[in-house]
């Protein structure tokens, strides 16, 4: 079963986004008079377009495509389209998002619960097929090799530079 689309009254903003792994974070603004802070995370992010500030709520909905990502998408994506209540407005093609809550008391952060987090892979709303193999291209970029499955990564891409900042041959 499907979380999505999912809606909340919060106010969100772009918290993080993480070159490196490929995670973005949005945070519902400080707890000010609520009790609870919500925090929305994208894991394996391969595009997003983003307003940095969403008011009046946000919806998180799926779309079944967006430009040239579709169900013919190489690697298996959630495709999501942001939508403020108020103000702000995107979209994310993610490998997973999960939603947590953070309560306070006091000044003192005491709980943190998943709301809901949905996969690529196990969701209604993925698309896109398998991983890539070795010598595939994926968004215009040749996959080098691929990691082994009980690691359960995916094929790294886009291929590390040589030390010459070209891109490394594959034959």
């Amino acid at each position: 079963m499907s979380s999505l689309p999912f809606t909340t009254d919060n106010d969100f903003r772009v918290w993080r986004y993480g070159v490196g792994h490929s995670e973005l974070l949005l945070r519902s603004n400080a707890f000010g008079d609520l009790e609870y802070r919500d925090e929305i995370f994208f894991e394996r992010v391969e595009r997003m377009e983003l307003d940095c500030n969403f008011t009046g709520g946000l919806t998180i909905a799926p779309v079944p495509s967006h430009g040239d990502l579709d169900d013919g998408a190489a690697v298996p994506l959630l495709l999501l389209e942001l939508i403020g209540g108020v103000f702000g407005s995107g979209f994310v093609a993610s490998s997973k998002v999960t939603v947590r809550r953070f309560r306070r008391e006091g000044d003192d952060v005491v709980s943190d619960s998943e709301l809901f987090s949905e996969y690529a892979s196990n969701s209604v709303h993925g698309v896109g097929g398998l991983p890539p193999r070795p010598g595939e291209k994926v968004f215009g970029v040749p996959v080098l090799r691929r990691f082994a499955p009980e690691k359960r990564t995916t094929a790294r891409y886009p291929p590390p530079r040589n030390g010459r900042g070209h891109e490394p041959h594959v034959s």
